[in-house]
């Protein structure tokens, strides 16, 4: 993988007319919001990734009688894991891990670089760092029986387990990278690369300076000066950026995958019963199912946890996400609540300092082989072979697929992460009901027929397919911080897809979530109400989760913090989707080796739109703002409160902004037509 990223720099402007003046975004820029500093990534960004498998098995088949089949095997799968040519590998190991509160040090890193690294390998660590075996048995049985009281029928049943590999390039870096990084950026994931951040009066023609920039850690002590300790975090920097003069600096952001982990593997399963009343009539009925076991998620390792005044962490005694300043200024209006530690490089309260791991960032996460699945489906198929010409085919089937993640496990699909089991929900590709009919009829010969007449009369044929299916499952989610801002700060929250719950704070009393169902829908009106939606919002002063009170002499209070919702996952459908398919074919016999076959293909003949799931994603905070507050924003808060000499306050917009329930796109292609023409011999 050859990244030039090393060479390049995103240079980031609030707006056209900042980027026409030469006004970089840098970290101090009031303006840039999601935007981000500019950014050069330094060090060596090049990587050699390599991997071996091994797979072997045995079967045999046994006649117990002679109406019953027997088949038994055995397979072993070894999926080695990923290894880097030159050792630029690296992984985190809790145990390693130590941080004196009484100094405010950090003893123990919790890093460990491959072990065929030449500059600063960590002694006793495997090149992978992996210390999970990626080997497995997977056993297997398949039975076959025809009963000799009946005629025509068959029963088959079969187990088997397949492994899987768990480890892939995408488990190897986080979700977002601070606006350098990201799911696929394994390549410039620190430690072996380092961001170089614009600083503050940088002009366009040399953003990142003249002097020659700092280089990536070449020692598990250079390593060591990207971790911050509490008084850094604070004061939003690192002994890296101290040492090189960068300012704005917050912890580390890491990703890996877990040292622990076992490959995934499912345990595969059906029964099925398959009938022959008549020579050209089968019908089958079968039962399918499988169960997934260590399936990889994307979990925060370093979720903050909760500080009350009876649980300080780190010295913290309250919990916050946002930093209440008076209107214009970054000085804290409210006492107990003073400080803003950088997630991602945002102000977010004093989430850093309630990690379990002081230095790395709220969002650094593992891909843990922790998730399970499940798919239960029963099964119709009826197909009637050739007579005069038709041959008809059918199939339904009913099926639930449920599980904690769906895809390319690049976010959590869920709330708290720290309880995968409040994820377990309907698949992102569920489809409860799938209905299909198949047939090629070919229309019988002239038969008497010579010469031209013969070519252009017969021969001729039609085929065509009728799909229909339910929607796709989805959920409402909102990343601008109005759900779980406590953990993550005010939309900072980039290693999971927060759930928005219905009611809760800000919506509308008796409103309908739903404003359409499933069929006949009319992509011009929305599917869901967004007033149905709110945010699951803490008090100022609630003890149970550590909130600052109200400071008794500015009159301010925190009326920002959310919690994780009362929310469920994919509990919304998409629409019904369905196409019809036809085609007209002539056939030719050249001679008794050679034939041609001609055909005009029609794809969703009738132009039929199959509409995708909603627009599904809204903003309680549109402008991320930190606090979240619109007061004389002219748009409508969930909360308001006056309170003293700091004035009014307004939290959040209410409904949230976005196009909730708006169809955006379909499915599938428009009609078209396809020519083809076919030599056979």
């Amino acid at each position: 993988m050859v990244n030039k990223n090393n060479h390049l720099a995103l240079l980031n402007f609030s707006d056209f007319s900042s980027f026409l003046a030469g006004d970089l975004c840098t970290p101090d820029s009031f303006f840039c919001g999601e935007t981000g500093a500019s950014t050069f990534v330094n060090g060596e960004s090049n990587r050699y990734y390599r991997s071996n498998q091994v797979g072997t098995y045995a079967n045999d088949t046994f006649r117990l009688k002679s109406n019953l089949t027997l088949t038994l095997g055995v397979r072993w799968d070894w999926d080695g894991p990923l290894v880097e040519k030159n050792g630029r590998l690296a992984n985190f190991y809790p145990q390693d891990y130590s941080y004196d509160a009484g100094s405010d040090t950090i003893t123990g890193i919790g890093i460990v670089v491959a072990g065929n690294n030449k500059q600063f390998p960590t002694k006793g660590v495997s090149d992978s760092t992996l210390t999970g075996r990626q080997w497995g048995f997977a056993p297997r049985i398949g039975i076959a029986w025809t009963p000799g009281f009946v005629k025509n029928i068959v029963v088959r049943a079969g187990y088997g387990m397949y492994y899987d590999r768990g480890e892939y390039l995408s488990e190897l870096s986080p979700s977002a990278g601070g606006g350098f990084n990201g799911p696929f950026g394994v390549t410039v994931e620190p430690p072996f690369v380092v961001p170089i951040l614009a600083q503050p009066g940088a002009p366009f023609s040399a953003p990142f300076g003249n002097a020659p920039l700092p280089p990536a850690p070449t020692s598990l002590a250079g390593v060591a000066s990207l971790l911050p300790n509490a008084a850094d975090l604070i004061a939003n920097t690192t002994p890296y950026c101290t040492a090189n003069g960068i300012i704005n600096c917050g912890p580390l952001q890491f990703a890996a995958y877990d040292p622990k982990n076992k490959l995934p593997y499912s345990e595969n399963y059906m029964l099925d019963l398959q009938w022959q009343p008549t020579n050209d009539l089968v019908l089958t009925l079968a039962f399918v199912g499988n169960h997934g076991v260590h399936e990889t998620i994307p979990v925060p390792f370093n979720q903050p946890a909760i500080a009350t005044p009876s649980n300080p962490i780190n010295g913290q005694i309250y919990s916050y996400g946002y930093t209440v300043n008076f209107p214009g200024t970054f000085n804290p209006a409210i006492s107990a609540a003073p400080l803003s530690t950088l997630v991602e490089g945002f102000g977010s309260g004093n989430t850093d300092l309630r990690v379990p791991f002081i230095g790395f960032d709220p969002n650094s996460q593992y891909s843990k082989a922790a998730g399970i699945s499940n798919y239960a489906a029963l099964q119709f198929h009826i197909t009637k072979r050739a007579a005069h010409g038709l041959t008809l085919s059918g199939s339904y089937t009913w099926s639930h697929a449920m599980d904690e993640e769906s895809g390319e496990q690049l976010f959590y699909n869920g709330d708290n992460p720290q309880n995968l089991r409040s994820g377990y929900g309907n698949s992102d590709f569920d489809r409860r009901h799938v209905f299909i009919v198949s047939y090629v009829y070919e229309i019988p010969k002239f038969n008497n027929l010579h010469g031209w007449t013969n070519h252009v009369l017969n021969g001729w044929g039609t085929s065509g397919l009728v799909a229909a299916e339910s929607g796709q499952p989805f959920s409402v989610i909102d990343f601008s911080g109005g759900v779980g801002s406590l953990y993550f700060g005010g939309g900072n929250d980039f290693v999971t897809n927060p759930l928005v719950p219905i009611g809760a704070a800000g919506s509308t009393p008796g409103a309908k979530p739903v404003l359409q169902g499933t069929l006949g829908i009319d992509p011009s009106k929305p599917v869901l109400n967004p007033a149905a939606f709110g945010i699951p919002l803490l008090q100022p002063g609630d003890a149970a989760f550590g909130v600052p009170p109200c400071d008794p002499v500015t009159g301010a209070c925190d009326i920002y913090e959310t919690n994780f919702g009362a929310a469920s996952r994919n509990i919304f459908v998409g629409p019904f989707q369905s196409r019809v398919d036809m085609a007209v074919f002539k056939n030719f016999r050249i001679s008794e080796r050679f034939r041609l076959k001609f055909d005009v293909q029609a794809f969703n003949i009738f132009n039929h739109p199959s509409f995708d799931t909603p627009n599904n994603n809204v903003e309680f905070n549109p402008f991320f703002a930190d606090p979240a507050d619109y007061v004389g924003t002219g748009k409508t808060p969930c909360v308001t409160t006056t309170s003293g000499a700091f004035g009014p306050q307004a939290a959040y917009v209410c409904p949230p902004s976005g196009n909730l329930g708006m169809i955006q796109h379909t499915i599938g292609s428009p009609r078209f037509l396809q020519m083809a023409l076919h030599l056979t011999f």
